[in-house]
């Protein structure tokens, strides 16, 4: 039983590595943050973002695939992605999450200001974005 467990964590590490290769400087920091955020590791989760994801509350992210990268404004920017959650109780789940980043902050309290992007905030977006009565025909 052990044995798998080890080749399965080594699989998940080995393909997080190799699209570590080829992704975008947003999908770097998500999957470094995403490894980090698994094992709960506050030392490196805090090199990435000022906000956490925790295994045991919110689930392990499987995989998770960027669709939207927003427009710089004010050193902020929000990034769309769809994540694969492997929930506490051991379902999975799809989910669509916005994460801001911003440039320039510190990525922990006493250490200078870098050019890079830190994660700031981690938000579900709604099931749904229009309420049934919005789209309900009006009767005649």
């Amino acid at each position: 039983m052990g044995r798998a467990l080890a080749l399965s964590v080594a699989s998940v590490v080995w393909a997080l590595a190799s699209a570590a290769c080829a992704a975008s400087a947003e999908e770097q920091t998500l999957l470094k943050f995403f490894e980090a955020a698994r094992t709960l590791d506050s030392t490196i989760i805090e090199k990435y973002a000022t906000v956490g994801f925790n295994p045991r509350t919110e689930g392990i992210v499987q995989t998770f695939t960027v669709t939207e990268v927003g427009a710089e404004r004010q050193g902020r920017k929000d990034v769309t992605i769809d994540v694969v959650v492997r929930e506490p109780a051991g379902a999975t789940a799809r989910r669509t999450l916005v994460v801001t980043f911003q440039k320039g902050l510190p990525a922990r309290a006493g250490q200078p200001s870098h050019d890079r992007w830190i994660i700031t905030s981690l938000r579900r977006t709604p099931a749904s974005r229009t309420s049934r009565e919005g789209s309900s025909a009006r009767p005649s």
